[in-house]
């Protein structure tokens, strides 16, 4: 969603909202006098105009919503490389397999979740890892960095800036003995 979109959501959400706070308090009885104004308010030609206008502007908004949530953008994430031939993408869960594939490769990791990240630097990752508990973390941590980089720019040309490897937590599954 844009942030037109969202924006115009956040604005329609709280004007219907409004209207529907309004409506229980006239229904209940608490406010009488907006009733018998809008009962008379199409015989008045100032207060007609504007209320066509702010109720086809509920009625544009609330469409334009309604066609936002039921189209899917085609275009889904992707790093964009332009070369002299064309564009070439490639999408997020592309990068975030590859990061998969290289990190499961290095001894000690028993599970991997990364996530591309945009920074000021350009493209980052976050990686968050569970390492078995009889190895050096700060030495993972510093392989994983090293391999993912390497990887990622062999494999797709693609420099990565930062990455961040956050150890959430020890495996405390034991190997099976066979």
């Amino acid at each position: 969603m844009s942030p037109f979109d969202r924006i115009l959501l956040i604005i329609y959400s709280f004007i219907i909202t409004i209207v529907c706070l309004l409506s229980l308090v006239i229904v209940s009885g608490w406010w009488q006098e907006p009733v018998y104004y809008l009962l008379h308010s199409p015989y008045v030609y100032d207060v007609q105009v504007y209320l066509s206008a702010f109720i086809s502007l509920l009625l544009l908004m609330g469409l334009r919503l309604l066609w936002v949530s039921f189209t899917r953008q085609k275009n889904g994430k992707a790093v964009v490389h332009d070369y002299m031939l064309g564009q070439v993408r490639i999408s997020i869960m592309t990068i975030e397999n590859l990061v998969k594939k290289a990190v499961y490769q290095i001894h000690g990791v028993k599970e991997v979740r990364p996530r591309v990240v945009q920074t000021s630097r350009g493209m980052g990752l976050h990686i968050r890892a569970i390492v078995a508990p009889d190895i050096s973390i700060p030495e993972v941590s510093r392989e994983i960095q090293q391999r993912v980089q390497e990887y990622i720019l062999q494999t797709t040309g693609i420099t990565v800036n930062d990455i961040k490897v956050i150890v959430d937590n020890i495996s405390s599954t034991r190997p099976r003995v066979e």
